[in-house]
This record gives structure tokens, sequence and C-alpha cells, in this order.
């Protein structure tokens, strides 16, 4: 996979196990199987989940907790030996609760937002503050954050272009269905697909 598992990066800046290298082992399921050894059923149900909570859109919350809770059935039938880890029990036996009471669609409020901005603030904090004490340097550095986060000011700027996949029909089943646009017609409004159709994109179930 041509990857970095569990090595500090210099400067103190925490290990390379980070969000690109999670989405390199579940890009390859029966790589990673023969790497770690672990079921492929359950890394294929575990990519599913977090593509469903990182797709940007609202989780069917009904549909998510069956299917978090038949992994982490499946999970402790296979490794009654190994307990579960809290970040994986927290998703699979509460992940529901959490984005049922949540307002915005839960990959909103990831931390992605808050750490793009770490090399905005450390060149502001550089270049655009007074350095006469902590509370003026950071009265400017919170100045110039809320100037660059103004709607109107962000509108004046052309958003990059992104190139997104589609989603696999599993992950789809997971999401809510899209209100239908004014006017179009009951055939071209957007479904859920159920999750019998096509369980993973690139692993079956019965492997």
């Amino acid at each position: 996979m041509d990857l970095l598992v569990d090595v500090p990066k210099p400067g103190r800046s925490g290990t390379t196990n980070n969000g690109n290298t999670a989405r390199h082992s579940f890009r390859d399921p029966t790589l990673s199987v023969s790497i770690t050894g672990i079921d492929k059923k359950l890394i294929c149900r575990c990519s599913i989940i977090l593509q469903a909570l990182s797709s940007g859109y609202r989780v069917n919350v009904t549909a998510f907790d069956n299917y978090a809770k038949e992994t982490g059935k499946l999970f402790v039938s296979l490794y009654t030996w190994y307990y579960m880890p809290a970040s994986v029990h927290k998703v699979l036996i509460h992940g529901s609760a959490i984005v049922s009471a949540a307002l915005l669609p839960i990959s909103q409020l990831l931390e992605e937002a808050q750490e793009a901005r770490n090399k905005d603030i450390k060149k502001f904090r550089e270049h655009y503050t007074i350095k006469l004490s902590r509370e003026s340097t950071n009265l400017d550095l919170m100045q110039r954050l809320m100037l660059m986060s103004d709607p109107v000011i962000s509108l004046l700027r052309k958003l990059p272009k992104k190139s997104r996949g589609s989603l696999p029909s599993a992950v789809l089943a997971l999401l809510e269905a899209p209100p239908p646009l004014s006017g179009a017609s009951a055939s071209t409004s957007a479904t859920v697909i159920n999750p019998s159709d096509s369980e993973y994109s690139s692993c079956t179930e019965s492997e």
C-alpha cells in the first residue's frame, strides 16, 4: 500500500495514523485482509459506515442504527478475545443517538474544517498580529479569522473544484433521500437504495 503506519511525525505533530491512511487501507479491502488478518466482511461494513458519516448528507438514523449494531455484533462474535475500542464502540453503539441529536449532517461537524485553518492561523499570527501581549495577539488573530469567514467575503472567492466519486449503494441505503425538486417528476427524484441490492461496492458478504 506504500503507507507508513503508526510512525511518529517530526516536530511532535502526532503519528502517520490519519484520515488518508485510513482511506487508503479501506480502498483495497482484500489487501487489508492479507496484511491485518481481520475479517473482510467487518472491514467492508466499517468502510460503509465511515463513508456514510463523512458523505456530507443526512444519515437515516433508523437504518444506520440497525446497520451499526449488526456490525457491532459481528465484531463481538468474531473477536471475543479483544475488547472493542472505545472509539469503535461510540460509533457502532451510540452513533445513531449522536447523529439524531445533531442539527446539521454529522460530517459537517467534523474537525477537518478547523484543522484546515491551522496553516492560516500560523501565518496570521506571525504576520498580521500585534505582539504586545497574548491578549492583543489573540484579539487580532480572532478578528482576522472572523474577517476571512465573513459570508460576503467568502462568496467572492472561487471554490476549488473537487472530484468526488459516486457513493456505493450500501452507503446510500444509510442516507436520507433528499426532497424532490419542485416540478420534478417522481421518476427523477432521488431514492434510497435497499441495502440488499448491493451490500458492498468492492467486496461481498460471502468473502
